[in-house]
């Protein structure tokens, strides 16, 4: 488990603010995914004035250019403007074989697609990932970060969530029962949002 410690402003200071347009997306279909259930535990501690949309990138075909040529389908015109609306995309990402998921990177794939401005031009982006295993999601991370700064995303630096023995961090219920993780998640959050007010 690691997390870069930042400074952030307290929800009670972004509560007068504008609010915030949160896309949320996991990339795991596993019904019992430690990465869903991170995802379920940051929008629990979303500050005030963040409103929450969440998007299941399964839902996604996988990329196609004759199926681009004929007409995006609907979800996937439905995900672009989804993207656009948001103020903040967060992305939870596993790690399979050092690397990312095929559906969370179709995703990013589909995104990068016309019409221009592409979806994730300029777009501010975090990431946090959870793992069993001892890297805690870095490889995967990385492979995110690198795609989305080739679209110009605008990918938050730090803080950092990558939780590693992800198993002895979540409950039975998969309830994130980890207080020092608690409370990093929440500082993550909270530096998620002054992320994206720097670019609305």
């Amino acid at each position: 488990m690691s997390s870069d410690a930042a400074s952030s402003p307290t929800a009670s200071a972004t509560a007068h603010e504008n609010p915030i347009s949160l896309l949320a997306m996991a990339g795991s279909q596993r019904r019992r995914s430690f990465n869903r259930a991170l995802l379920r535990a940051a929008l629990e501690r979303t500050p005030a004035g963040v409103r929450v949309r969440e998007f299941d990138p399964s839902r996604l075909p996988f990329y196609d250019g004759d199926v681009e040529a004929a007409g995006d389908p609907e979800v996937v015109a439905e995900f672009k403007a989804a993207v656009h609306a948001s103020d903040l995309v967060l992305l939870v990402t596993p790690e399979y074989n050092a690397g990312l998921p095929a559906v969370l990177k179709n995703a990013v794939d589909w995104g990068s697609r016309p019409p221009r401005p592409q979806a994730w031009d300029a777009k501010p982006v975090a990431i946090m990932g959870a793992t069993p295993g001892r890297l805690g999601t870095a490889l995967a991370q990385r492979s995110l970060r690198e795609s989305l700064a080739g679209l110009n995303a605008r990918v938050m630096p730090q803080p950092r969530i990558l939780l590693a023995g992800a198993g002895k961090l979540f409950d039975e219920d998969l309830k994130l029962a980890d207080e020092a993780t608690l409370d990093r998640l929440a500082a993550f959050l909270d530096a998620a949002v002054a992320w994206a007010r720097r670019f609305s």
